[in-house]
């Protein structure tokens, strides 16, 4: 298998650089290290960008041409931006070959690397990178913690965690809101509910995002109270909930049974325009199913134009009980309501298998 060295990767952008003409997008002419800063910076922000696209990799790779053919050194910012770039694109061999060529006394190189093995799913590797990094005598920094503890969340290394959260603090990065809000995530995924909580109450600032994970939390260690809970403070917090939050807070009235809530939420989404989010429908019609409130939860299945997987499951699921299919006997019981009765009757047994 061909290996690539440092002599293969200069002549192949020399290459690149010689068949760049003056309709290209990048400038081919000898730029300050200054220019080229500022002209990867623009890159990296596309790169940022979902599917960032040939013609964003075709660009830095012009760029690092140029770096090459000017033989301008680019082992510090440079050179940093130029890993970054590669990473977000996705080009992690050429990523490991300018790794290489950089100064590792510096956290910048290192967190480019975690970030790229956590981004592949190669977790274990992203972690093993961290350790090299402190083997290396490179101090980490706020950047670096982030994806080591994504990666700990992915491979259910709590222990390990733990045990990086105590550096976190002796660095004094906890109340930082991306390490803090990394570590509130893995510990809220992982059933460490009363530590999530710990440090979520700690964070000086908490936005949706944050909320909508420590709620998320609660809810899946089974405690549909303290999501109730926390969606008050969260509101008087002035803290904007959006569709994530609803169907969180709705899931939660379900298993708590707590169906005035549930349609307070209604009237409250139906206001605010979120009522048609499939995620937040789909939760609602959930929560008239477990509450038996099966006209509800019908009218607001026909509501829809176009019903997906998810909601036909969700409607197809539900089953009235004893109690729901007595409460109709009563509106047969006069004359003059026969055929209302009927007709009730008759909705009742279409929720069962609607057509």
């Amino acid at each position: 298998m061909y290996q690539r060295n440092l002599f293969s990767f200069h002549r192949r952008f020399s290459q690149i650089a010689s068949s760049i003409n003056t309709n290209t997008s990048i400038e081919f002419f000898p730029n300050t290290k200054e220019d080229l800063i500022s002209k990867l910076a623009l890159v990296l922000q596309s790169c940022s960008t979902p599917n960032p696209g040939p013609q964003v990799v075709q660009q830095g790779q012009q760029l690092h041409a140029q770096i090459i053919v000017n033989g301008i050194n680019h082992v510090g910012l440079l050179g940093s931006r130029l890993l970054g770039m590669y990473i977000l694109c996705g080009k992690y061999n050429d990523a490991k070959t300018i790794f290489h060529q950089l100064d590792l006394f510096y956290a910048s190189p290192w967190n480019w690397m975690i970030r790229g093995f956590t981004m592949m799913g190669c977790f274990d590797h992203a972690i093993l990178v961290y350790f090299k990094m402190l083997g290396h005598e490179t101090c980490p920094d706020k950047y670096t913690f982030p994806y080591v503890i994504k990666a700990c969340g992915r491979l259910g290394a709590i222990r390990l965690a733990k045990s990086i959260h105590q550096t976190i603090q002796i660095m004094g990065f906890e109340t930082d809101v991306y390490v803090g809000s990394s570590l509130i995530k893995l510990y809220a995924e992982n059933g460490c509910i009363n530590d999530a909580r710990d440090l979520f109450d700690k964070l000086p600032q908490r936005d949706d995002v944050l909320w909508n994970v420590i709620l998320n939390g609660y809810l899946k260690h089974g405690d549909p109270k303290h999501v109730l809970l926390l969606f008050n403070q969260m509101r008087s917090s002035n803290v904007r909930p959006g569709s994530v939050t609803y169907a969180c807070v709705l899931s939660a009235c379900a298993s708590d049974a707590n169906i005035k809530l549930g349609t307070q939420l209604h009237g409250l989404l139906t206001k605010c325009g979120l009522v048609s989010d499939p995620q937040v429908l789909n939760t609602l019609i959930g929560v008239y199913t477990k509450c038996q409130r099966l006209f509800d939860a019908r009218e607001l299945f026909d509501s829809i134009q176009e019903a997906g997987s998810v909601t036909w499951n969700v409607i197809i699921g539900m089953k009235p009980d004893t109690v729901t299919l007595a409460s109709f006997l009563p509106c047969i019981t006069e004359s003059t309501a026969i055929t209302h009765g009927k007709w009730k009757w008759h909705k009742m047994f279409s929720l069962i298998l609607p057509v």
